[in-house]
């Protein structure tokens, strides 16, 4: 029986380049590689995290600016 882990730990492989290109972080894919590896057969996985935050205070506004990248990696059909 094949594990979705493998198929997974593949793709991210194969997709590499284009994951650092809109910003997945290493610890995110620590994230990834260690909810397969307590579950390998697990259907979804995600991780997020903010990689860029801007606040700016003035004259009593605030501007808030946030990038945050969300990386799924799911079973479809």
């Amino acid at each position: 029986m094949k594990f979705h882990k493998e198929e997974y730990e593949r793709l991210l492989l194969k997709f590499a380049l284009e994951l650092s290109e809109v910003g997945v972080t290493e610890d995110m894919l620590k994230k990834i590689a260690s909810t397969l590896d307590r579950s390998p057969n697990v259907i979804q996985t995600n991780a997020s995290e903010q990689i860029n935050r801007f606040t700016y205070r003035y004259n009593g506004y605030v501007i808030e600016a946030k990038q945050t990248v969300e990386l799924v990696i799911k079973t479809c059909k």
